[in-house]
């Protein structure tokens, strides 16, 4: 019975991925423990089945780690070596809970282990992960589990340092969590949105009420999801007509149903969308961007305006290296980032010791510098000459 519900669980990981993230957390925990399994034949179906659930989470940051991951739910020994590669991860995309849940089998080996080490990593991993947490919702399934792990270990740790780690491990993960609103769709609520898209084509006999019954149930599901793909809606969740007719104007509402009312923002319907969406951005362990949303249109100039090391060039650097989620591909839209063609170099130094950068400084010392340090002018150009050319 084991063996058939691992395989079971697996074909539908290849067939409906987004559905088995959305369940990941359940599933995570019980087929990690199968994997150590005394029958053989269990064990290969576990780790199979492990293997195809953890390809469920959507997140290209955790992608190269995956097979460590699948490797740690095997034994204790390889936990150790999971941890120690999950530490080097650097996230960029939106941690949502698949990529979450897939970390539980991981992180309550690591957080339960006699290592202190162990489990400062471990807790230098949520830490990681909570900060590029895009909706708090996210983090409501993976809280009853790991905010205790994350507590005991903190309470079992002798190490200063490591305790450090775990505070703020605990803190940004209640951070993350904070202002949850967890808005479920019911079928009834789906069946009246759907039939009021349907108007007139509503009427039908008992057949079409179950069609009908069964499309808004598709809904639902996709909305509780948080899937609002178009194309995914128009395929998967209208499948015929009269449904494929309105689906659109159904995604639409059923998104808007889905949201808190403070998150509700006047839409700008005028022109064509080039990308609307909402990220996070992290460099290392220094989190410069969550939960940014962003909406542009096509034949539109926009600029980036705000203080050093707030996060433009990494977000310029992310959207022309195509790691920015759901921003459109190379093969759509062409996107080129110009750096600086002078080299970036110290030149000076802060009062807290941190050193002055040149891609720090405003345009008008970028074009003194130029005049006077790269083309050697003999009279030297002022910063007042600059400022006062700069401004006719």
């Amino acid at each position: 019975t084991k063996e058939a519900t691992l395989n079971l669980i697996e074909g539908l990981a290849g067939r409906a991925p987004k559905s088995v993230g959305h369940v990941l957390v359940t599933l995570a925990m019980p087929v990690a423990e199968l994997t150590c399994d005394i029958k053989k034949e269990v064990k290969e179906a576990a780790v199979n089945c492990m293997t195809a659930i953890c390809g469920c989470t959507g997140n290209k940051d955790v992608e190269p780690f995956l097979p460590f991951v699948v490797k740690a739910a095997q034994s204790l020994t390889n936990t150790h070596e999971c941890v120690e590669k999950l530490a080097g991860c650097i996230f960029v995309q939106n941690v949502e809970a698949p990529a979450l849940a897939a970390m539980l089998p991981v992180l309550t080996r690591g957080l339960n282990d006699k290592s202190e080490e162990i489990k400062r990593t471990c807790c230098l991993i949520v830490d990681n992960m909570c900060k590029v947490v895009d909706d708090p919702a996210a983090v409501v399934p993976i809280m009853p589990r790991l905010e205790p792990l994350v507590k005991s270990a903190l309470e079992k740790i002798s190490n200063p340092e490591a305790a450090a780690m775990a505070e703020r491990a605990l803190k940004t993960l209640q951070k993350a969590g904070e202002g949850a609103e967890v808005k479920t769709v019911m079928q009834d609520q789906a069946v009246k949105i759907v039939k009021d898209a349907l108007g007139d084509k509503a009427a039908g006999d008992a057949a079409f009420e179950g069609l009908l019954s069964y499309v808004a149930g598709l809904a639902a599901t996709a909305t509780n999801m948080r899937s609002f793909d178009a194309g995914d809606w128009a395929k998967l969740v209208a499948l015929t007509s009269p449904f494929t007719d309105v689906i659109e104007g159904i995604r639409s509402k059923m998104e808007v149903a889905s949201k808190p009312a403070e998150e509700i923002e006047e839409e700008d319907t005028e022109g064509v969308d080039l990308y609307k969406g909402s990220f996070s951005l992290a460099y290392g362990t220094l989190t410069l961007l969550r939960d940014t949303k962003m909406h542009l249109k096509r034949n539109r100039f926009y600029g980036l305006l705000g203080p050093n090391q707030c996060g433009k060039t990494t977000l310029m650097r992310a959207i022309a290296n195509e790691q920015l989620e759901g921003f459109p591909k190379r093969d759509e839209l062409k996107s080129i980032f110009v750096e600086h063609e002078i080299p970036d170099e110290e030149v000076g130094v802060q009062d807290d010791g941190f050193p002055i950068l040149s891609v720090d400084k405003p345009g008008w010392w970028w074009v003194m510098h130029t005049c006077n340090e790269v083309y050697k002018l003999e009279n030297k150009v002022s910063e007042e000459t600059c400022k006062e050319l700069m401004k006719s």
